[in-house]
């Protein structure tokens, strides 16, 4: 996805309409000279989600802290690289999962259009293998939704300053991750994938897999997919044989 900067900004300047009907919502916050004059301290945020409720949930909420300013909201891929591109936030604020695309897409878009604003995620999604894709993908930060809402303006903060921020949850499912919750010699799984050999050795189709994590048949199926893969097998009575053997489902 390639956008021409002074497109974007002639844009801007001459068409709000047509702003609002490419994905682009300016919150009426700001215009050129109050973003030259705005003190150095107030952070700039970009919201991209593709709920309007979610977004204006989050605006609601962080309309509440005066060194956070929503500049602008965009609904998803492409409307999130135009919205950077004409506002130059210090923060963009990314759900992953968007209309068009995916928030890594995005990421990705933005390092090949030369911006680098602070990215943080606020996601449902929690699995540690897709939270250490997002953090490896640029991401400074990674949340999910059901923060609080000091904790997301105190996260916005500090992915401005450069800093890590990962919700203490998702640290512990990281922490795990890494240093592995099996025995030496044993495949590596995630905390994730180890909820899932459980449950396969209930007897439990994907569907079902899925609804008791809560997660979808698909990335159920994927899971059970790298489980094959990692412990190389094919069939699923063969995995649960061998994981039981290994000593994960004791």
């Amino acid at each position: 996805m390639v956008i021409d900067g002074d497109a974007a900004g002639t844009d801007r300047a001459g068409d709000a309409l047509g702003a609002e009907a490419s994905g682009v919502r300016p919150t009426g916050h700001e215009d050129a000279a109050s973003a030259a004059s705005a003190p150095r301290d107030v952070v700039r945020v970009v919201l991209v989600d593709d709920h309007a409720l979610v977004r204006e949930g989050l605006r609601s909420v962080l309309g509440q802290f005066a060194d956070i300013s929503i500049v602008a909201e965009a609904d998803n891929a492409e409307a999130a690289v135009k919205a950077v591109l004409a506002h130059e936030p210090d923060v963009v604020v990314l759900d992953l999962q968007l209309r068009d695309g995916d928030g890594v897409e995005v990421m990705t878009a933005l390092v090949t259009q030369g911006l680098d604003p602070a990215v943080l995620v606020l996601s449902m999604q929690d699995d540690p293998d897709r939270v250490r894709d997002v953090l490896r993908a640029g991401a400074r930060g990674y949340l999910l939704k059901t923060v609080e809402p000091d904790e997301l303006a105190d996260g916005i903060r500090r992915v401005a300053d450069r800093r890590w921020v990962i919700g203490e949850h998702l640290i512990d499912m990281l922490v795990d991750a890494f240093i592995g919750v099996i025995p030496l010699g044993v495949p590596s799984v995630t905390p994730r994938e180890h909820q899932v050999l459980r449950l396969l050795a209930e007897g439990l189709p994907n569907r079902a897999v899925a609804e008791r994590l809560g997660i979808s048949t698909r990335t159920a199926q994927k899971h059970v997919e790298n489980l094959f893969k990692k412990f190389n097998v094919h069939v699923r009575r063969d995995l649960v044989v061998v994981a039981g053997r290994s000593g994960l489902l004791g």
